[in-house]
């Protein structure tokens, strides 16, 4: 089971070695395997949306970094807004602090095919249980079509912001997902996470500054 580690600017000074390696794990996936960014000479990727602003989730087993997320509050520049706007012809364009756009999640090779009781599943639950605490009401972005069966395959209500369209020679479509306690667990049965996973090291940033933090499973 992984841990997933929650880093934002406040504390990212905790995991230098880690962060590190999470750029290069992405390089490797983003520009090397599927050619989708340009490759770097440094071999670590970086986009327009590594900002102060974005918070991370970095899935750690052991000493190594095997799988990752990215989060943004959508009423700031991120990847749907500044890329793939024409995909949310459905719903319009999401411009909410509580609505996250969610990116550069990665399994390493080996822990990829396993189904939803696989790593991926893991990160999936790790990253409900953060969009619980923070008070965040929908994630989600740009992705490929087969993770849509993925995130319905966790109980997850989806809803498509626009119809699909071949990017990179692959069926994409811009959706979100409902945040919420049944969700949480919900997706924690169907991945089979016995409970939480967020590791919080240092200060936090919060995700939306005006909201107060409550631990996924709290009263409300």
């Amino acid at each position: 089971m992984i841990e997933a580690h929650v880093v934002t600017i406040r504390n990212k000074h905790l995991y230098e070695r880690e962060f590190e390696e999470f750029l290069r794990r992405r390089h490797e996936y983003y520009a090397v395997t599927n050619r989708w960014v340009p490759i770097s000479d440094d071999g670590l990727e970086l986009d327009p949306f590594d900002t102060p602003q974005a918070t991370y989730m970095l899935g750690i087993m052991g000493d190594r970094v095997v799988t990752s997320a990215r989060l943004m509050p959508t009423s700031l520049p991120n990847l749907v807004s500044e890329e793939f706007p024409h995909m949310c012809e459905n719903i319009g364009l999401p411009q909410r602090e509580d609505w996250a756009d969610w990116t550069r999640t990665y399994v390493l090779p080996e822990y990829r095919g396993v189904g939803s009781t696989g790593i991926l599943g893991q990160m999936f639950c790790a990253v409900m249980e953060y969009c619980v605490e923070e008070g965040i009401s929908h994630v989600g972005g740009v992705l490929q079509q087969y993770l849509l069966k993925r995130w319905l395959d966790m109980g997850w209500n989806v809803i498509p912001a626009g119809l699909p369209r071949i990017l990179s020679g692959d069926w994409c479509l811009v959706a979100y997902i409902e945040v919420n306690e049944m969700a949480l667990e919900s997706g924690r049965a169907h991945a089979s996470v016995p409970g939480p996973l967020l590791v919080r090291r240092g200060e936090q940033l919060p995700f939306i500054e005006s909201a107060p933090r409550r631990l996924a499973g709290a009263a409300l």
